[in-house]
């Protein structure tokens, strides 16, 4: 269930792995994730946005390890598809 919805997504078994990390350090559950990338996003499709969401998570998460500036999930803005 996604905002209250029931759905469903097709990733790539290595986009769930990261999604799963991203609830299990958040301490989040799968569809509390889905659902605050649903509520942010603006023109893409929701698995496009999910994608986007866990490499910008990850890329952040590598940043900050580098002593970049720290994330959390509320610094998340807005995630549109961008056209080329």
């Amino acid at each position: 269930m996604i905002s209250g919805r029931r759905t469903s997504l097709r990733l790539e078994p290595m986009m769930w792995k990261g999604l799963s990390e991203i609830c299990a350090r958040e301490g989040l559950a799968l569809n509390e994730v889905c659902t605050l990338v649903e509520n942010r996003r603006v023109q893409s499709s929701l698995t496009a946005a999910i994608r986007v969401f866990t490499l910008s998570y990850f890329r952040t998460a590598a940043q900050e390890r580098r002593g970049w500036k720290t994330f959390s999930l509320a610094q998340v803005s807005n995630i549109s598809k961008t056209k080329n």
